[in-house]
């Protein structure tokens, strides 16, 4: 008989980024077999988060606050009262555009990117496919760090 089980089947994917430069990340997602999933038709839905985390020592909790993430993620949290005041309004990755050759891409333009603090964060990536009976699935594919490296050269204000 086992004596665990890991359901946790999300990869580590470190990201580096530059702020106030363009930011796309284009992954392609296929079944067990090699097959290529199709994400429009079967509507897929894509959420990601970049967040900062900080430890107060006197109460010992942690918080989380949203950096930048898509406008759906940020959307479905707003229902959530206290983690309402941590939402960063206004920084978002566009909408996820898919395919049913199994490619998603998240993207951010430059005046977003712009708006990112430097630093290093923590991200996941995760989808929700829907299902008829009303239980969907959610599954995070990616997590790991996320490092917004300063820029020098400021094109917007």
């Amino acid at each position: 008989m086992a004596s665990s089980v890991n359901l946790d089947t999300s990869d580590v994917l470190n990201i580096t980024c530059r702020k106030g430069d363009s930011f796309s990340l284009t992954l392609t997602l296929k079944d067990s077999s090699g097959t290529a999933l199709t994400l429009s038709t079967s509507k897929y839905e894509f959420l990601m988060q970049v967040k900062s985390e900080s430890f107060d020592r006197r109460s010992r909790t942690s918080t989380s606050n949203l950096v930048i993430g898509t406008a759906s993620a940020a959307k479905k949290n707003q229902g959530r009262a206290k983690e309402q005041s941590n939402i960063n309004s206004g920084i978002n990755f566009e909408v996820p555009t898919v395919d049913d050759s199994g490619n998603v891409t998240i993207e951010a333009s430059a005046a977003t990117m712009s708006q990112v603090p430097s630093g290093s964060y923590r991200y996941d990536l995760q989808y929700i496919l829907p299902n008829t009976s009303g239980l969907d699935t959610h599954r995070t594919i990616l997590r790991g760090k996320f490092v917004v490296n300063a820029d020098i050269a400021e094109a917007f204000e």
